[in-house]
């Protein structure tokens, strides 16, 4: 187990890494439009940050796994592994949906949403947080949830004709294993269930927004 100072020290510094990567993401990603660049010449500016820190974010899992967090595991695994599904296997493994703007948008969103959390997780490991920042922490969620759900279910939608086509990830019969796996199927039940999860996880939010913040008001409860 982490010492409390170890433990301190260690979150401070992964929140403070991935605050820096992420807005170095969103840098890249204005900077591409404000040069009146393509979609997907803007996510190939971006993808490699992008790719990068959403891939370390899978110590959030271990955060929570080993108690210096108190999240729980099980859901940090099931946001980890949604982002990365569409980050990895639909939008970086399909070149013809990184032309379509919701990848832009996608990434825009995140970048956005977590240059405003990590920060917030950082200051708040040392006890330096400010109302501020906790106010922006439990509102900017507000907007950016939704059209980051949005430019994922699009880019899924968009992209799924084009991994149905070349089978990818789909095990087909028959085989050694005698067991088959339809990633078409499989990706079509996400898309539905997809919303009605959202807006679990999504209103389960705006409760601990209350919570925090006593009704919505712009002044945050003290840390």
């Amino acid at each position: 187990m982490l010492t409390m100072g170890l433990k301190t020290t260690h979150l401070f510094l992964y929140n403070s890494i991935q605050a820096v990567g992420w807005a170095v993401c969103l840098y890249k990603l204005a900077i591409a439009y404000s040069s009146m660049q393509k979609p997907d010449q803007a996510y190939a500016e971006a993808k490699d940050f992008a790719k990068v820190f959403q891939g370390a974010s899978i110590l959030e899992v271990v955060h929570a796994a080993i108690g210096i967090v108190p999240s729980s595991p099980a859901m940090a695994l099931l946001q980890w592994a949604g982002r990365s599904h569409i980050l990895y296997l639909v939008l970086d493994a399909v070149p013809q949906v990184q032309s379509s703007p919701a990848s832009v948008v996608l990434l825009a969103a995140w970048s956005v949403s977590e240059i405003i959390r990590y920060p917030w997780y950082a200051l708040s490991a040392i006890g330096a947080c400010p109302s501020f920042l906790t106010w922006l922490r439990y509102t900017a969620f507000i907007p950016l949830y939704p059209v980051g759900v949005g430019a994922e279910l699009a880019l899924l939608w968009q992209g799924l004709p084009h991994l149905a086509a070349r089978g990818a990830y789909s095990l087909r019969l028959p085989n050694q294993l005698n067991w088959g796996f339809d990633y078409k199927i499989f990706a079509q039940m996400v898309m539905v269930i997809y919303l009605p999860a959202w807006w679990q996880l999504y209103t389960g939010l705006l409760r601990a927004r209350k919570k925090r913040l006593g009704g919505g008001g712009s002044k945050a409860k003290a840390e």
